[in-house]
């Protein structure tokens, strides 16, 4: 796999550079092999942690989803578009390592993309179960801090309680809530592990549904 081969051509070039490195030594250049010694060190320490990060991905998530009930997918290159979300309507990498099932009442996907030099993104996304009237907004700390939380429909929808109750759901957490999705992104080194995958899943599947009853008594309320 693409994702897999990115860390190994860059642990062969960090190697590379710890050679270079001790070569300058012999050549009494210490200043230079100094430079050379860091930048190998660094990159194979930073792509070594990618490549047992990226195996533990793709070992732990099928079982995971085994365990739990729900589906894997080693590789899906249309997903990301299918979500008609914007991040991902332009050239977006395959998804990769699938895991996809409901909890709490609500589907919901998370996946990785490959990004840069063999980093990677982990996105968890939970469909909301009737389209919300808003467009985009970003919540973090109990609160609205971006988006379009400037319009009658946000603030009707985002009161004070919802949004403590929200973060209840799983402190420090991310959101962002458009008018089909809850996504909560996460850019990291390393893979997140199975129990943080739960614990994310459950957190965002229950913002889903407490959004999905919000949204329905402010209905039922006019």
């Amino acid at each position: 796999m693409r994702s897999r081969r990115r860390p190994v051509i860059w642990l062969f070039i960090g190697v590379l550079l710890v050679v270079g490195a001790i070569r300058l030594i012999g050549e009494h250049k210490p200043g230079a092999a100094g430079v050379l010694g860091f930048a190998g060190g660094v990159t194979i320490l930073v792509q070594t942690g990618k490549l047992i990060s990226r195996t533990r991905t793709l070992r732990g998530r099928p079982r995971l989803a085994a365990r739990r009930g729900w589906t894997y997918r080693a590789e899906d290159a249309a997903l990301p578009a299918s979500t008609r979300l914007e991040q991902f309507l332009r050239a977006a990498p395959p998804a990769f390592a699938v895991v996809a099932g409901t909890a709490n009442g609500v589907e919901f996907v998370v996946f990785d993309q490959t990004r840069d030099i063999g980093g990677h993104d982990t996105f968890y996304l939970a469909r909301l179960p009737r389209p919300l009237p808003v467009g985009r907004v970003s919540i973090a700390d109990g609160r609205l801090i971006g988006g379009d939380i400037g319009t009658p429909e946000v603030a009707a929808l985002f009161t004070r309680d919802l949004l403590q109750r929200i973060e209840q759901a799983l402190p420090g957490c991310g959101y962002v809530v458009t008018g089909e999705w809850v996504n909560t992104p996460v850019t990291a080194l390393l893979s997140p592990r199975p129990r943080e995958i739960e614990q994310r899943i459950d957190a965002m599947t229950r913002v889903a549904a407490l959004l999905s009853d919000a949204a329905d008594e402010l209905t039922s309320a006019g």
